[in-house]
């Protein structure tokens, strides 16, 4: 049963391309740097796409109990797991005082990749036998969730969603229905991925969705720009806690911003091509304002989804218009994948804290490499830091494969 309450965000961690902690993601969106490169990570010598949004891993085992599960764990739940800590950490929420009332959901778009791709050759070569204990659990979606409230004790609502690039903003989204619902106080929710691997280059490549831009890794992520030639495979996690205010107010909690308005939606129409009058994108915007009850020009800014392929961003472009009217190519707009590049399913909850941080910090960080933007798309996007402390409320974007869609509202906090 639905009541009253509302859901404020007071924790947030990331580690994803350009930054291994809140701050360093701030600063180096905020200098428009760009966390793309040649591959390292991965052997792509063999193929016509060499680049890669990568994460030189730091010293992370003071996030875990036992060391032997960096080594036996899939990335994603690594990632997953630095960024929840960091959440519940920068929280400052008793866990201990009320279990029950504290749950996780880390969604993901891809569970296991790198697990698969190590195991099923071992077993198909080396037999049944060899396959280690540990894989199975390893290479589920629900791990990195699962994994998060074993080491923390969060007994309350924990469980996974997987909808592709639209993953976190709909983890996101079931979170804030959990507490308004009652289940919860407070819920630790966003996405991790990692992906990076021969298997997923060559299934993103063989469709033409990524970008062969392999001169200049760091200009290859466009969003907008007329050149712009796919997406950039990323790889990271974000997670934020999401709060009832009345227990956030109650233990004086730092609340970075609301959330007002969440929508979902369908296009029920292609597995990997958006509709291309932007149906269900334009729907899941006018259903998060809706429930926000705002009116289109009260939003100050549009964290785009903005993946930097040519047909998704002139979608987006023209639900936005669709949904907004001519007020669509006046608000300002970004995309936070110019610089991180693509991270599927940890990619909302990424944007999400690129939006908070507006709030916090009063600036807009730019998007990059929009050396020529098209003409097609009528968005006004920000191409420089833009100096804003006027924002009072952000749309954040999320469009996946199989159409699905997922925009959430994050309002400045007004007591």
């Amino acid at each position: 049963m639905y009541n009253n309450r509302r859901v404020v965000i007071t924790g947030l961690g990331t580690i994803n391309p350009i930054g291994n902690n809140i701050k360093e993601y701030w600063d180096n969106l905020q200098k428009g740097k760009s966390g793309v490169r040649l591959a390292k990570n991965v052997d792509l010598s063999d193929y016509y796409v060499k680049i890669a949004g990568e994460i030189d891993l730091p010293d992370v085992s003071q996030y875990f109990r036992s060391k032997r599960d960096l080594k036996r764990l899939d990335r994603y739940i690594i990632l997953g797991h630095v960024a929840g800590c960091q959440s519940i950490e920068d929280s400052g929420v008793e866990i201990q005082k009320a279990p029950e009332r504290y749950g996780t959901l880390i969604g993901v778009g891809k569970a296991g990749l790198l697990s698969h791709w190590a195991n099923i050759p071992r077993i198909y070569n080396d037999g049944m036998h060899s396959c280690p204990p540990y894989y199975i659990v390893s290479g589920i979606p629900n791990t990195g969730t699962a994994f998060l409230a074993k080491e923390w004790g969060l007994r309350g609502p924990s469980f996974t969603v997987s909808s592709a690039c639209a993953t976190s903003n709909h983890a996101i989204g079931l979170a804030v229905t959990l507490i308004k619902s009652g289940m919860a106080d407070a819920m630790f929710v966003g996405g991790a991925e990692a992906i990076i691997t021969r298997p997923a280059f060559a299934a993103f490549g063989n469709i033409m969705a990524i970008s062969d831009r392999n001169d200049s890794p760091e200009t290859a992520s466009r969003p907008f720009d007329v050149d712009r030639n796919g997406f950039v495979i990323s790889e990271g996690a974000g997670v934020l806690c999401i709060e009832e205010l009345e227990h956030a107010l109650k233990r004086d909690a730092h609340i970075y911003c609301e959330i007002t308005g969440v929508g979902f939606s369908c296009d029920a129409y292609d597995m990997v091509a958006p509709h291309p009058e932007g149906r269900g994108a334009s729907q899941s915007m006018e259903m998060a304002l809706n429930s926000a009850q705002l009116n289109p020009e009260d939003i100050g800014l549009i964290n785009c989804h903005g993946t930097s392929t040519p047909i998704g961003d002139k979608v987006e472009s023209d639900a936005i218009i669709k949904s907004f009217g001519n007020y669509g190519t006046k608000v300002p707009a970004h995309s936070t994948k110019s610089m991180t590049g693509h991270m599927i399913g940890a990619a909302g909850a990424a944007e999400a804290i690129a939006a908070i941080m507006v709030y916090e910090k009063g600036v807009v960080h730019p998007s990059i490499n929009i050396f020529n933007q098209d003409p097609e798309i009528r968005l006004n996007v920000v191409k420089e830091p833009m100096e804003n402390k006027k924002i009072n409320h952000i749309l954040s974007n999320g469009f996946g494969f199989g159409g699905q869609n997922a925009s959430i509202v994050l309002s400045r906090f007004r007591g």
